[in-house]
């Protein structure tokens, strides 16, 4: 097996038992102290509007999401994993988002939904995709507990699964502003908007989108589940685990839950 996710088998979707509380053990077994490893969860929020994602450090590996791969094309860089469990976003997207897959811009794997599937099923022979569907059917997977999920819970789930206990969260502000955006009768976008308040592009949304509107309310719902299952799972799997939230002075998200650092010192 390939080492760009030892945690996991690509085959079976099966985590390593070691890392995945057994709810009819009477006890968890003590282990050793585990290395520190880094991740930086990168969301889509405004607070990341001229973030320099090219400058994150070697020692930090990357999650990002969404549709944002357009500016990582524009960027040269891309993250070392990719997160799409959003089926409406896959089916409408899915050209792009096979596009990147086969030139292999995300060194690491791809963590989708088996919706994808309908379009090409070969993914399910690629060893570098996962899919939430397989986490959500394994005992012991926390993803079984997590009943209301978005790409962003999806991905910082995943990355706690992956075995990362110091984890950078970074544009998940869970912050919106309702703005008027152009569709036809079927929600396609048929204008980009001039100034697009939710995410760190103006164009992140772009004509012939499809598009969803933030449900902020179902998304803080998802965020409550997460630390539920991070409190119990790192609990009985005597895990240390850092959660940092970078982000402005007067955007709180995240922070409500987790420690708030400052995004204009992440690069000190």
């Amino acid at each position: 097996m390939n080492d760009y996710i030892e945690e996991v088998n690509p085959e079976t979707g099966e985590v390593n038992p070691n890392l995945v509380y057994d709810s009819e053990s009477a006890e968890p077994e003590p282990q050793q102290e585990p290395e520190q490893r880094k991740v930086a969860l990168i969301g889509n929020g405004r607070t990341l509007r001229y973030f320099e994602f090219d400058k994150i450090s070697d020692d930090m590996d990357t999650v990002g999401m969404g549709l944002a791969y357009r500016h990582w094309y524009d960027i040269n860089w891309f993250p070392d994993y990719y997160v799409n469990v959003d089926r409406e976003l896959l089916n409408h997207n899915h050209q792009e988002i096979k596009k990147m897959i086969d030139e292999d811009k995300c060194k690491k794997g791809y963590f989708l939904s088996r919706s994808i599937l309908k379009h090409y099923p070969e993914l399910e022979d690629n060893e570098k995709v996962l899919f939430i569907e397989m986490f959500q059917e394994q005992r012991g997977n926390p993803f079984r507990y997590l009943l209301e999920w978005y790409c962003e819970s999806a991905a910082f789930l995943f990355a706690v699964i992956l075995g990362y206990n110091d984890i950078n969260v970074l544009g998940i502000d869970l912050k919106y502003e309702d703005f008027v955006c152009n569709t036809d009768d079927n929600l396609i976008i048929t204008d980009i908007p001039i100034h697009n308040p939710n995410y760190f592009r103006d164009d992140y949304q772009m004509t012939g989108d499809l598009y969803i509107k933030p449900n902020l309310e179902d998304q803080t719902h998802s965020w409550e589940h997460i630390v539920f299952i991070l409190t119990g799972y790192t609990y009985l799997n005597r895990l240390p685990m850092n959660v940092y939230v970078w982000t402005t002075d007067e955007v709180i998200g995240l922070s409500k839950y987790f420690s708030k650092k400052l995004l204009k010192n992440f690069f000190s």
